[in-house]
């Protein structure tokens, strides 16, 4: 009996040390992972890249509706939401940060779609840290989003897979969002992509790309603030020029040789120092696009060294924007076409009457921003023009 009994202990324990390996597996998997992201039967998986939300506390009525009937009419396989989600600096409390967070997370949440987040340089502003918002976004069972650790810089640096539809086990593509920073406090102007973030984007790809045998897997990145190379994609003018727009002391426009469509409304707004972001990205050779915010009117999308640069202007009414473009952006990715994608912009025209009574604030601080804009511009251009003497 006791012979009996010790056999089946030992038994036992093999059993326990066999599947030991399978629970660790299961239980180090990032929320990412675990959301196990898939192409569809029709070989798509299509994204709603949502940015400059920023009405908060609150949530303006026609906002929630943008953000209600884009759902409906995109049905995103995933909602990224690309930074400055809400207006930190209006957010005095930990309950009105909460309150601004859940306005538009309990739509997402009510919506059933997976929804993954960057942050921007004025989510911040207010009393809650990046980590703190965090936490909040985290306690809702749509985000699948995380942080690395402390040993990382930044908060919400991480990558998304996505698997194959015929291969549950197989990463077909894979998304990066790159918490780029706020505020560069020693050089003034936007904060950039620190190295230890560099290195860990590199590693990660080569892992990914090891485990595909060698192949990379082919990528999109998203993040809030643009990188300072879309300046070499831009085409320099004298000022006065037709379509041109002023940025410290020089005047831009649009490349029509390498832009692909959308309009760019303002000087883009890139970190003060480069960190070299972009020359480790076009070296690594995975990322097919990369996706920012930050600025409000820019929805241009441009190719510069073989890469895509594409602006999303905001979604939200609670500051600056151009009615023309102010919506979100989708992208549909083909699994048996990884190294290209088609996007386009779906705006609050689309989806809201203009001259409605019922969306009152729409056509209100629409009609606000239209005003403020060509002042805006009008002060960059005379800085601008000064700035050179």
């Amino acid at each position: 009996m006791k012979k009996s009994y010790k056999k089946i202990l030992a038994l036992t324990l093999v059993m326990l040390l066999a599947l030991a390996p399978m629970v660790f597996a299961v239980e180090s998997l990032t929320p990412a992972e675990a959301a196990h992201l898939s192409f569809g039967n029709d070989k798509n998986f299509t994204i709603l890249q949502v940015s400059d939300i920023q009405d908060g506390p609150g949530l303006r009525s026609s906002t929630a509706k943008f953000l209600k009937k884009s759902l409906e009419d995109v049905k995103p396989d995933l909602v990224v939401l690309t930074g400055d989600n809400i207006s930190g600096g209006n957010c005095l409390t930990m309950e009105a940060t909460a309150k601004a967070i859940d306005k538009f997370m309990s739509i997402y949440e009510a919506y059933g779609v997976p929804v993954v987040s960057a942050f921007g340089n004025h989510d911040s502003e207010g009393v809650a840290t990046r980590e703190e918002q965090m936490a909040m976004y985290e306690s809702y069972s749509c985000f699948i989003g995380f942080d690395e650790g402390p040993a990382l810089s930044g908060t919400g640096t991480y990558n998304v897979p996505i698997f194959s539809s015929t291969d549950s086990e197989k990463v077909a593509y894979n998304l990066w969002v790159i918490d780029s920073g706020d505020y560069d406090e020693i050089n003034g102007g936007y904060a950039h992509v620190q190295p230890d973030q560099i290195d860990w984007y590199v590693n990660k790809s080569n892992q990914l790309k090891a485990a595909n045998g060698g192949t990379v897997v082919n990528s999109m990145l998203f993040q809030h603030i643009i990188v300072p190379e879309i300046y070499d994609a831009l085409i320099e003018v004298k000022p006065f020029t037709n379509g041109s727009v002023p940025k410290n002391g020089k005047h831009y426009i649009l490349d029509p040789e390498v832009t692909r469509k959308g309009v760019m409304g303002e000087g883009p707004c890139p970190p003060t120092v480069n960190g070299r972001q972009f020359d480790a990205i076009v070296n690594q050779g995975d990322v097919v696009a990369m996706f920012f915010g930050h600025d409000h009117t820019n929805s241009f999308e441009v190719s510069h060294m073989g890469l895509d640069l594409v602006c999303t202007p905001t979604a939200g009414l609670g500051s600056y924007g151009d009615r023309e473009t102010r919506g979100a952006r989708v992208i549909t990715i083909n699994e048996d076409r990884t190294h290209t994608y088609d996007t386009y912009l779906v705006r609050y025209d689309d989806y809201l009457d203009f001259d409605s009574l019922i969306n009152f604030d729409y056509k209100f601080l629409s009609t606000f921003w239209d005003i403020v804009a060509p002042v805006m511009q009008f002060v960059m251009l005379i800085e601008s023009i000064f700035s050179v003497f």
